[in-house]
């Protein structure tokens, strides 16, 4: 019962908005690395991931859990049609921020569902403990 569905669900979307915060923070400290392509996560691969219930985290240490395929597959790299610069960096800083604030919101409204969550079922638990 802890873990059901929604706390299933609610864990995986907190893996992809930390991956997405990681993937904005990358593109945000490359802003002026020449010939760096700005990075992102389209929703359509996250969707295909949450419908296969294939959403892993990447292994980068050996101590790490192993998994699957994970969340390599879902970033992509921009193409530099919206934005020519001299070095050939194509990360527009204002868009970045944008999306990083966004992340940051979708995260703590994550954040407090699962916190209702789990006040649920401690009032559950409390309930149950006093028949």
């Amino acid at each position: 019962m802890l873990f059901d569905s929604t706390m299933k669900y609610l864990q995986q979307s907190l893996d992809v908005t930390s991956l997405r915060h990681s993937v904005i923070a990358s593109n945000i400290a490359n802003a002026d690395t020449p010939n760096y392509k700005a990075k992102h996560i389209p929703f359509k691969n996250i969707l295909n991931l949450a419908q296969k219930n294939d959403i892993t985290l990447d292994t980068t240490n050996s101590m790490h859990i192993k998994s699957n395929e994970g969340f390599k597959n879902i970033i992509k790299q921009d193409n530099d049609s919206y934005l020519q610069r001299n070095d050939k960096n194509n990360v527009n800083m204002d868009t970045e921020m944008i999306l990083l604030a966004k992340n940051t919101i979708l995260f703590n409204a994550l954040t407090n569902m699962e916190k209702f969550k789990f006040n649920q079922y401690k009032d559950l638990i409390a309930a149950n403990r006093n028949i």
